[in-house]
């Protein structure tokens, strides 16, 4: 698949406007349907990658945790059930779309992570981040690293969470169809600025901001097997049509028909073979 793929003239047959999307380099819609999504997905990743923070990390009263990038605050609000209501949380995000209801000890804010406020410096025992391999350019990557290093108290810790969205990691047989998909969105995602080879950089970045104790941790999830995991990546791929078709569809789909027919040719694709997705955790800690 080549950027000439991107020429292709705009489909006459643009789905309807069901899906509410923000951000330009970020391919998934801000609504209800996510919402419930992303709860599917906690539930789901929790089955599989079994902690909610580092191993060797308790928080203790007083402690502050930042999760970035945080959505529905899926992560954050199921924290808050295992530690002291006297930890502290902040969720942050550009859309507060999805934004929970907070408790006494939680605040949730419209904020980049690529330009932390200047206060929030050695601020935060944990930042926690999940699933923004497909949102962020390799100056975003290294941008928004910085920035949590630099709000993490010496001696904090972070815990990053991604999963191989684009297959650049597989090593196994990948179905012809889902193959097929990967390449429109790897075109895609360069055509946004968004680098196929981030996840590859991301250890690299970690070492290079000055992180330590770096721990990725590789889980291997069986979306042929599990219905939930397909539920979550189809619903993921279903998310993507609106900027999928805009871009031109590249060889799975011109119009939301043909698209919607596609995936659903993915999922049965998904339940008839042993298709699996590398996720990993990366843990790394602020040296004291």
């Amino acid at each position: 698949m080549s950027a000439a793929a991107l020429t292709l003239p705009v489909p006459a047959k643009l789905p309807k406007a069901e899906r509410y999307y923000t951000a330009d380099t970020y391919l998934l819609p801000h609504d209800d349907i996510e919402r419930a999504r992303l709860q599917i997905q906690h539930e789901m990743l929790m089955k599989y990658t079994k902690e909610l923070l580092p191993s060797n990390l308790t928080l203790s009263d007083g402690d502050e945790v930042l999760d970035a990038g945080t959505g529905s605050g899926v992560w954050l609000m199921d924290v808050t059930r295992t530690v002291s209501p006297a930890v502290l949380f902040t969720g942050v995000d550009i859309e507060k779309r999805l934004f929970p209801q907070p408790l006494p000890n939680t605040k949730f804010l419209v904020q980049s992570t690529l330009s932390l406020p200047p206060h929030w410096s050695s601020k935060f025992t944990l930042v926690h981040q999940r699933l923004m391999v497909a949102a962020f350019s390799k100056d975003a990557w290294k941008q928004c690293i910085s920035e949590f290093y630099r709000v993490l108290k010496p001696g904090g810790w972070l815990r990053l969470e991604e999963i191989d969205f684009l297959g650049v990691l597989e090593q196994e047989a990948i179905p012809p169809l889902t193959d097929r998909f990967w390449k429109g969105a790897r075109v895609l995602c360069e055509a946004r600025g968004v680098s196929s080879d981030c996840l590859l950089r991301i250890p690299t970045l970690l070492e290079e901001v000055g992180f330590s104790d770096l721990q990725p941790i590789v889980t291997r999830i069986p979306y042929g097997s599990d219905e939930n995991a397909r539920r979550v990546g189809i619903g993921a791929w279903k998310g993507m049509k609106v900027p999928f078709l805009k871009a031109g569809g590249f060889d799975v789909a011109r119009t939301s028909e043909e698209y919607d027919a596609f995936i659903d040719q993915v999922e049965e694709e998904w339940e008839t073979s042993n298709f699996t997705r590398t996720y990993i955790t990366w843990i790394a800690r602020k040296p004291l």
